[in-house]
């Protein structure tokens, strides 16, 4: 039976520079080619699409810049009850197991944790906050969109943007947010938010 917890596909889960490394498994070209931002200047939006839904977002293709196949989502294939996105090397990256308080795990990043603790909703329901790579972001409505934004008494910055579209759901992520890391975060987080299941 599958276990999509077993150590074939998550063998570097305790290692964080595993999601990253390119030394092994070849990634889109993304990933190296982006230019560090300056401060002062506005972010630079890369963006990426949710489409090709079957019937849903659950069960889907992320496309990026030249229309490249980033990730894969699929639910209940080959097992019932759970979701799994895999990188362009075909190799699993996100698990959520759809349990009555769905479970989430993301490879070097995210410990296997409750979606409700992970995507925590505000006491005033306003905001959800998200900790990844050691740092705190807070996920809130803006317009049409839903924007990932840092804490601070200062001016937040923005990290990403969820849209829905006529038949895809656009993510639109800077280029500062993939450089540390929260690309798959980012995807993850827009699966769920997106979804139209509970998560908390």
């Amino acid at each position: 039976m599958f276990n999509p917890y077993a150590q074939g596909g998550w063998r570097n889960a305790g290692n964080p520079n595993a999601a990253s490394s390119s030394n092994t498994v070849p990634q889109p070209s993304i990933y190296g080619a982006l230019p560090y931002p300056t401060p002062g200047t506005p972010p630079m939006f890369i963006s990426f699409r949710f489409t090709s839904f079957s019937p849903s977002i659950l069960n889907s293709t992320v496309m990026g810049p030249q229309a490249q196949t980033y990730f894969r989502i699929s639910t209940d294939i080959p097992t019932p009850g759970f979701t799994v996105i895999s990188n362009s090397a075909n190799q699993p990256t996100v698990i959520i197991e759809w349990l009555k308080h769905p479970v989430i795990e993301i490879r070097g990043t995210v410990p296997k944790q409750q979606s409700s603790q992970w995507l925590a909703l505000a006491p005033e329901k306003r905001y959800r906050t998200m900790t990844a790579k050691g740092k705190t972001f807070v996920w809130a409505p803006d317009g049409d969109s839903i924007c990932l934004y840092s804490p601070g008494l200062g001016a937040p910055q923005t990290y990403a943007k969820v849209t829905r579209e006529e038949g895809a759901v656009a993510l639109d992520i800077t280029a500062e947010a993939i450089q540390i890391g929260l690309l798959d975060v980012c995807v993850a987080a827009a699966l769920l938010l997106q979804c139209g299941r509970k998560i908390d």
